[in-house]
């Protein structure tokens, strides 16, 4: 593995990372290459291919750990390449293990069988994506969600708001709400937000290049909302962003409600999908980064599924 070169994550990568991340058809936002891309400087990220598989580095607090390898090949060279890091002192922790983050359950069984008591284990939960039924969501419907309705159509009755997706000429503003939002939120004192807001300015200023579709709320001419996203997987849309001025209430609401249901027409339109078919049937809203708040603010929309993944340590 001498000739494993590392190197930044940059736009030009974007057309064979996303090939190769493809290939699994995982719906994990870690395997999808705007998420890297966004959050590249706050984990430190590095990229490397080895023949058809991508491998991803991340050099958070000075601690290296990996992605497991993905792309066009079969789990036995996966297995071998993993080995012949074992023995790369340079890819290895100060404790000389090497650390795959954001192992997903189906990958366990993939350590399990090739590596057996070579390997621990942990489960970190803030990395856990919260992955949604997009029906649900697109209608509010039913009583559980009944809270979240009356928000969203009590935006809709409070304000005059409209509804655009986000272009060149709309841009700037969502720059602009994006600083208002850093400013309330203290990003200065708090590590996370600070690099949301980064990851957020990262995504708009290169939104034509990463080929995202986002939508915004206007209220009174002003943006008070927006949203970005993207497919990720065969069946699901990832959202990446959601941003709102609170003082607007159900602005959160109204903008996920309003996003979700024009995400499904341009995808059913670009992608030339039937009637009666949906164009993506789970949405996945990435994790809590550990912010309480978050969690909870997650965890009220119902999710069917909190995607369990693990740090696996190596020997």
């Amino acid at each position: 593995m001498t000739d494993l070169i590392f190197k930044d994550i940059e736009l030009s990568d974007a057309q064979w990372i996303r090939e190769l991340f493809s290939v699994p058809d995982y719906n994990s936002e870690d395997y999808n290459f705007t998420f890297q891309f966004l959050w590249k400087n706050t984990f430190r990220s590095k990229v490397a291919r080895i023949g058809d598989l991508v491998l991803i580095q991340y050099n958070m607090d000075g601690r290296k750990s990996y992605l497991t390898p993905v792309g066009k090949a079969d789990e036995h060279q996966v297995a071998d390449i993993i080995n012949s890091m074992l023995n790369e002192s340079s890819l290895l922790g100060d404790d000389g293990r090497l650390v795959f983050y954001g192992v997903l359950p189906s990958q366990m069984d993939f350590f399990e069988r090739y590596f057996g008591e070579r390997f621990t284990s942990e489960m970190t939960r803030m990395g856990a994506d919260y992955i949604y039924d997009a029906q649900a969501l697109k209608t509010l419907s039913g009583k559980k969600y009944q809270s979240k309705r009356n928000f969203a159509n009590g935006f809709r009755r409070l304000y005059r708001w409209r509804f655009e997706p986000i272009c060149e000429s709309n841009m700037e503003e969502c720059l602009q709400m994006n600083d208002e939002w850093c400013r309330r939120n203290g990003c200065g004192q708090d590590f996370w937000k600070n690099n949301e807001f980064c990851a957020v300015r990262v995504a708009l200023n290169n939104y034509k290049a990463l080929d995202l579709d986002g939508g915004l709320l206007r209220v009174d001419g002003n943006v008070v909302a927006f949203t970005i996203g993207e497919r990720t997987s065969s069946d699901t849309l990832l959202v990446h962003i959601e941003k709102a001025l609170t003082e607007y209430r159900g602005a959160y609401q109204a903008m996920s409600q309003e996003f979700l249901g024009y995400m499904d027409g341009v995808l059913r339109q670009r992608e030339n999908i039937p009637e009666g078919t949906p164009a993506f049937t789970l949405v996945n809203r990435e994790d809590d980064s550990g912010d309480e708040n978050l969690r909870k603010a997650k965890m009220e929309y119902h999710p069917i599924e909190i995607k369990e993944k693990y740090l696996v340590f190596l020997k």
